[in-house]
């Protein structure tokens, strides 16, 4: 069985209210910034080498997406997916996850509560959601069957409130 793996990550803090008053126009703080740029140098020193970055579309994720991609040497493979926008069930990423090879590494960026439940998912044990505590800048790396993306393993879990502990 071939073993794809998968970086879940959500969007840095965010102001509370966009300009133009719309969800979808929230942009990073200065705390985001640092929250994701922290998360960035932590995966460029693990053993994890990310060969794209999918987000959704909404500006926060955006944002980070490009922090990942200039920290990740990324900056001409990130996208944004309609799959990963709040409203929508992540398992409709799957069909973009089959044109990756099977030992590829993923970084998907997105919002709370989805990250926590398409964990959970992924891990095939719906009871995790809740015990996911996906802060601002909280990062999931999980191996999955390509075949099935069912029963995961997680490989590190970590937010920037550990990383700023160190």
């Amino acid at each position: 069985m071939a073993i794809m793996k998968l970086i879940i990550s959500r969007h840095g803090e965010s102001e509370t209210m966009s300009m133009t008053g719309k969800d979808r126009d929230r942009k990073l703080t200065e705390t985001g910034i640092s929250e994701i740029s922290m998360m960035a140098k932590f995966i460029r020193a693990s053993f994890l080498k990310p060969k794209c970055i999918i987000h959704s579309p909404y500006l926060r994720t955006t944002e980070t997406a490009e922090i990942y991609a200039k920290g990740l040497s990324l900056e001409n493979n990130f996208f944004s997916s309609d799959s990963l926008a709040p409203d929508s069930e992540y398992e409709k990423i799957f069909p973009e996850l089959e044109a990756f090879d099977n030992s590829d590494t993923i970084l998907l960026v997105g919002h709370n509560p989805n990250v926590s439940y398409f964990a959970a998912t992924l891990i095939e044990n719906p009871n995790l959601s809740r015990s996911f505590q996906f802060a601002t800048g909280a990062t999931l790396a999980l191996n999955i069957p390509k075949e099935t993306f069912r029963r995961g393993q997680i490989l590190w879990m970590i937010s920037p409130d550990l990383l700023k502990a160190n």
